[in-house]
């Protein structure tokens, strides 16, 4: 995609830093360490893989919802406040779960609640579509109607 971009490949990756998370506790520490960092290089986008499968394994059953939630909201509070003094994008993707009650429509639902829900300026629901495409739903935002994009990731980007 950087080479279609007329970017050379090489530079773009050295300018995409990677961790992974052990546990929650992990995964809070190393947006302190990206603060850190941040004073030296110009961070304009942190991706949180999956931001709540930590939480979720660790704080099991309703007795420690609470507790669970309480740390996911001052996890994204953190990030939310790196995301405003460097300028830069959070774009956190979060897990799904089947609701089998739903009569009609999409019978998955967001995990995480309204925790989530209240953090994120905009959500996007992306699902899989026919001969490789992919549909992103615009679910909420503070300034777009709902919509859908049909798009298909290729060797030379996004297109639609």
């Amino acid at each position: 995609m950087a080479a279609a971009k007329g970017l050379n490949p090489d530079e773009v990756l050295q300018r995409c830093h990677v961790a992974r998370a052990y546990n929650s506790a992990h995964q809070m520490l190393l947006v302190d360490e990206v603060k850190k960092a941040a004073s030296g290089i110009n961070v304009k986008m942190i991706v949180v893989d999956s931001v709540i499968s930590h939480f979720r394994a660790e704080f099991i059953g309703r007795g420690m919802l609470a507790n669970r939630q309480q740390k996911l909201n001052k996890h994204l509070k953190e990030l939310k406040q790196l995301s405003d003094v460097n300028n830069a994008v959070v774009l956190i993707c979060n897990q799904v779960m089947s609701k089998p009650d739903a009569l009609w429509g999409d019978p998955t639902k967001a995990v995480g609640g309204h925790i989530i829900s209240h953090a994120s300026a905009f959500r996007i629901y992306l699902r899989k579509a026919k001969a490789g495409r992919r549909i992103a739903r615009l679910v909420d935002s503070p300034n777009l109607p709902e919509g859908e994009a049909v798009f298909s990731v290729v060797e030379d980007g996004l297109t639609d």
